[in-house]
């Protein structure tokens, strides 16, 4: 787990080569002038800089430019990445606040937290009495491997974010994924083959974060947890949703009443479902009753083993099944 924010350039300037060079000597001359008297060339070396300075200053503005006129016309059909582009141009995030916090701290909390939740519930009934498959549900028995180019869509259809565990920036990645694809696409492959999650893809960087800039930085209760995962590690599980995703919408499996993760479907369905529920019954005269719950730590609280047994109730089996065991 770790503390410390991460961040990276967005953009890269390629500086004149003299400059750095101008840059050093300037800086030499300034601590050791006496090096200098019997050179009259020094005296042009102040105003060399900021010649290169005014230059350099220009290139940062024009990259910026240039990146962020990129960033609005790949999201121009998409309000939502237009909205946070204008927010963190509008009113950019300042230092974080400083805290006495360790790494260990947020450790113990978080798991003392999911602990004393998961005490509060209910032993789970065993999978042989809630939720055994039967013989007319149709089954996933292997995931299917993948081409090429299907991976290749997929690494540029995602958000180049990037995360510390990831040995360069995800945009670079996808810019040279061409080259490194047959790579990419064997080990997906290989981990769908054999139904094994590779033990790396399974780790993540946990980043607190208070969950609003107002609160009291000093009270841990106040952060939630932000776990960064491997950009490929996405790759992954994207390959292997998109699949559990079609089998599920062929075979009709999915929950009638489910908005969430779910495609061409958000709050908005689901309100709107509610909306007409609730419009039903009053034309009929009856009263309605709705109750709203909001579960604390609802994925972090979500029981392994009746996850797989729902999947087994599926007709999730075999290689299939023992990936997402893994």
């Amino acid at each position: 787990m770790a503390v410390t924010a991460y961040a990276y350039t967005m953009w890269v300037i390629v500086s004149h080569g003299n400059f750095v060079n101008v840059a050093t000597n300037v800086l030499k001359m300034k601590k050791q002038p006496h090096l200098y008297i019997e050179r009259p060339e020094s005296k042009y070396k102040d105003l060399r800089l900021v010649v290169l300075l005014s230059k350099f200053s220009l290139d940062v503005t024009s990259a910026k430019t240039s990146f962020y006129e990129e960033k609005f016309e790949t999201s121009a059909q998409d309000p939502r990445k237009l909205h946070n582009i204008f927010s963190s141009l509008l009113n950019p995030p300042g230092p974080p606040s400083p805290s006495s916090l360790t790494a260990e701290d947020f450790a113990t909390f978080y798991t003392e937290k999911i602990e004393r939740i998961c005490q509060t519930f209910t032993s789970p009934p065993t999978s042989s009495t809630s939720h055994s498959q039967h013989s007319t549900t149709p089954s996933l028995t292997q995931l299917s491997t993948v081409a090429a180019e299907e991976v290749l869509q997929i690494i540029r259809s995602c958000n180049p974010t990037t995360c510390p565990l990831d040995p360069i920036p995800s945009a670079m990645l996808q810019t040279i994924s061409p080259d490194l694809l047959p790579f990419i696409t064997t080990v997906i492959n290989g981990s769908l083959t054999y139904g094994h999650v590779p033990t790396v893809f399974k780790k993540a960087r946990v980043i607190p974060i208070l969950k609003k800039p107002a609160l009291d930085p000093s009270d841990i209760s106040n952060y939630r947890p932000v776990s960064l995962l491997s950009f490929l590690s996405k790759i992954l599980e994207r390959v292997v949703c998109n699949q559990l995703s079609d089998y599920l919408m062929q075979n009709n499996l999915h929950d009638p009443n489910q908005s969430g993760f779910k495609a061409a479907h958000s709050t908005e369905t689901a309100l709107l479902a509610v909306t007409e529920k609730l419009h039903a019954a009053r034309s009929t005269k009856l009263s309605s009753v709705l109750i709203l719950l909001d579960l604390s730590a609802a994925f972090d609280t979500v029981n392994h083993k009746t996850l797989l047994s729902t999947l087994r109730s599926l007709g999730i089996c075999g290689t299939a099944w023992e990936w997402f065991a893994s």
